[in-house]
C-alpha cells in the first residue's frame, strides 16, 4: 500500500462492539490506526471523537443517537472536514445515520472496505476544497447584494462586519475606516459581537502606530495569539477582548480605505481564511468607495445649493443697495437741475447727499472687487511696521461720527504692529462704521489695544448697541450674511464688510472674533502679529484664505 493511502486515524462509532471490532480488524491490518467509540449522547460521543481526532468516521448502523449534530460539532471543533462512511445491513435505511459521504452494505469484504476508506482519503480533500470555494463564493455574492442595498454608513459597516464574521465562523467582526484629514483609523459602528463602547475605543493615529503592523506596506495580518503579539496595539486588543485576529486592508488601488477584521474564532485562523477575508475586503472596498462618492455628491449638491442661495442674495443686494442710492442721486440731481429757486444752502446739502451716495456705491463696488482679488489669491500684502497709536488715531479720525463719540485706549510705548497699513485701515473702517450704525445715537465707541503673548496684539472695538443673538453667532463673517432680526434689518448693509475683515486679518496670519450680548452691545476683536525684534526675519504673510466660511463667525454689516 502506498504511503498516500494510509490513514493516520479512523474512528468507528457503534453500539455493537462485536460488529465494530470485526470491521476494525481489517482496517488495522491495512495499516490504519483505528479507535472504537461507543454510541452515546452528544457530549460523550463528541468528546471521544475529539480525543481521537479522526481523518474518517465510520458509522455502524443502527445508532441510538443522530450522528449529524455530533459531526457538525466535531468539524467545527477540529476546524477541518471529516468525512463519514456508513456501514449498513441490507434492510437498514442510510437516513438513520443522517448525512453521510459514502456507504457500504454488509456483509463487508475487508478489501472493499479498505478501498472505500482510501477513496474517501483521496477524494475528500478536493471535494472539501471545492465546497469551501462554493461556500466562499456564495458568501461573497450575498455580501455584494447586502452591501449594494445598504442605505447608510451604519447599515453598510454593520453588514460588512456581520457578513465577514459569519463567513469565517468568527464571533467578532469590525470594519475600520481611514480618515485622511486626521490621519486616523477608526472603528465603524455597529460591529458584530462587540458592544458600542468597545467599537468607540477603536481609534488610533496611523503615524503613532508605525512601530506596529503597517497595513499599507505589510498587507494582511494573521494572529492566533493576539494578546502577546507585538505587531498589535495592546490597548485595542484589551478593549476588544481579542484572543485571535485576522485583519486585511480594504484597498482601492494603492490607497488603503480602511481595515476589515474578524476575531476570536475557536479554531486557529489559517491561510485559506485570510484569502477569503481578502476577497470580502475587495467587495467592501467597492461599497465603501461608492458610499464616499455618494457623500461627495451630496456635499457638492449642498455647495451648489449654497452657491445658488448666495447668488440670489447677491442679486437681491445689488438690486437694493445699488438701486436705492442711484434713485436718491437721480432724485436730488433732478431737483437741483429743474428748481432754479433752490437756495445755496439747500443746493449744497443736496450735492453733499449726492456725493455721499456716490461714495457708498463706489465703496460697495470696491468691496466686491476686493473679495474677488482675495478669493483669487491675487491680493498682495505690503507689510511694514505700524505704530499702533497713530494708526488707530488716523482710523478714528477718518470716520464721520456725528451720532457717536470715540474713546481710544493705547498704552504708552506700545510696540509696533506688522501689517499692510491700507488693508488694515479698511478693517478698522468697517468695524468702526458697523459700531456706529448699530449703536444708539450719542453712545460711545471704545477702541483699545493690548499686547498678548506670544508677540501678538489684540485690538478691540466695543459698542453698546443691538448686540448679536446667540443663535446667529454661528454665521459670523460669512459672505452676504447679516444678523436677521427686525432691528438689524432696518440698518442698510451688504453682508460684505465683516467678511472682508476676516479675509484680510487671516491674510496677515491673525484672527478675528466677536463677543456679544443682545441688547448690550458687541466687542469685535482682532489679533495680529507684532513687528519682530530688530534683526529678526519678518514673517511672511499667510496665503489668501479660502472663501469657505469658518465655524463661529457671523456678519452684521
Amino acid at each position: 500500500m502506498s504511503p498516500a493511502a494510509i490513514l493516520r486515524r479512523l474512528a468507528i462509532v457503534h453500539r455493537d462492539f462485536t460488529r465494530a471490532e470485526h470491521i476494525a480488524r481489517g482496517l488495522r491490518y491495512a495499516g490504519h490506526l483505528v479507535s472504537l467509540v461507543a454510541d452515546e449522547a452528544l457530549p460523550g460521543t463528541l468528546e471521544s471523537l475529539s480525543t481521537v481526532s479522526p481523518d474518517v468516521v465510520i458509522a455502524v448502523a443502527p445508532l441510538d443517537h443522530p450522528l449529524s449534530v455530533t459531526m457538525a460539532a466535531l468539524r467545527a471543533r477540529l476546524d477541518r472536514p471529516v468525512p463519514v462512511l456508513g456501514v449498513l445491513r441490507r434492510t437498514e435505511d442510510a437516513s438513520l445515520l443522517g448525512p453521510i459521504d459514502d456507504e457500504i452494505v454488509e456483509p463487508v469484504e475487508q478489501a472493499a472496505l479498505v478501498r472505500r476508506v482510501n477513496r474517501l482519503l483521496d477524494t475528500w480533500p478536493e471535494r472539501a476544497r471545492l465546497e469551501r470555494e462554493v461556500q466562499a463564493l456564495t458568501s461573497l455574492n450575498r455580501m455584494a447584494w447586502a452591501f449594494s442595498l445598504a442605505s447608510s454608513p451604519d447599515t453598510l459597516f454593520g453588514q460588512v462586519a456581520r457578513q465577514s464574521a459569519e463567513m469565517l465562523r468568527a464571533p467578532k467582526g469590525l470594519a475600520l475606516l481611514y480618515h485622511p484629514e486626521s490621519r486616523e483609523m477608526a472603528g465603524q459602528a455597529p460591529g458584530h459581537g462587540l458592544r458600542p463602547e468597545q467599537v468607540a475605543k477603536v481609534r488610533y493615529a496611523v503615524d503613532d502606530a508605525r512601530a506596529r503592523w503597517n497595513f499599507r506596506v505589510n498587507g494582511a495580518l494573521l494572529s492566533n495569539e493576539a494578546r502577546g503579539d507585538l505587531r498589535l496595539i495592546p490597548e485595542l486588543v484589551t478593549a476588544l477582548g481579542l484572543r485571535s485576529l485576522l485583519a486585511v486592508p480594504i484597498r482601492r488601488g494603492p490607497q488603503v480605505l480602511g481595515v476589515l477584521a474578524v476575531g476570536d474564532r475557536p479554531q486557529p485562523f489559517r491561510e485559506p481564511d485570510l484569502q477569503m477575508l481578502e476577497a470580502a475586503a475587495h467587495q467592501a472596498s467597492v461599497a465603501v468607495e461608492n458610499m464616499q462618492l455618494h457623500d461627495q455628491l451630496k456635499q457638492a449638491n449642498l455647495q451648489l445649493q449654497e452657491f445658488d442661495r448666495l447668488k440670489s442674495e447677491f442679486v437681491a443686494m445689488v438690486a437694493h443697495d445699488f438701486r436705492s442710492p442711484l434713485m436718491a442721486i437721480r432724485g436730488f440731481a433732478e431737483v437741483v437741475l429743474e428748481d432754479a429757486s433752490i437756495g445755496a444752502d439747500s443746493r449744497r446739502e443736496f450735492m453733499r447727499t449726492i456725493i455721499g451716495q456716490t461714495d457708498d456705491l463706489a465703496r460697495l463696488a470696491a468691496d466686491t472687487f476686493l473679495i474677488t482679488q482675495i478669493e483669487g489669491a491675487a491680493l498682495q500684502y505690503h507689510l511694514t511696521d505700524i505704530e499702533v497709536g497713530s494708526f488707530l488715531w488716523d482710523a478714528v479720525a477718518r470716520i464721520s461720527a456725528e451720532r457717536s463719540s470715540f474713546n481710544l485706549d493705547v498704552p504708552e510705548g506700545f510696540p509696533a504692529l506688522r501689517g499692510d497699513p491700507e488693508k488694515l485701515r479698511q478693517v478698522m473702517t468697517n468695524l468702526l462704521t458697523n459700531a456706529i450704525k448699530y449703536s444708539p445715537e450719542g453712545s460711545a465707541i471704545h477702541v483699545r489695544c493690548r499686547e498678548r503673548e506670544p508677540h501678538t496684539v489684540v485690538i478691540e472695538v466695543e459698542d453698546h448697541g443691538l448686540g448679536i443673538p446667540p443663535d446667529q453667532v454661528g454665521r459670523l463673517f460669512q459672505k452676504f450674511e447679516r444678523v436677521r432680526t427686525k432691528e438689524h434689518m432696518k440698518v442698510s448693509g451688504s453682508g460684505l464688510g465683516l467678511y472682508i475683515c476676516r479675509l484680510i486679518v487671516e491674510g496677515h496670519g491673525g484672527r478675528i472674533w466677536v463677543e456679544s450680548e443682545p441688547g448690550k452691545g458687541s466687542t469685535f476683536k482682532l489679533q495680529l502679529p507684532l513687528a519682530p525684534p530688530v534683526g529678526a526675519e519678518p514673517p511672511a504673510p499667510a496665503a489668501a484664505p479660502e472663501a469657505a466660511a469658518k465655524d463661529g463667525t457671523v456678519s452684521r454689516s
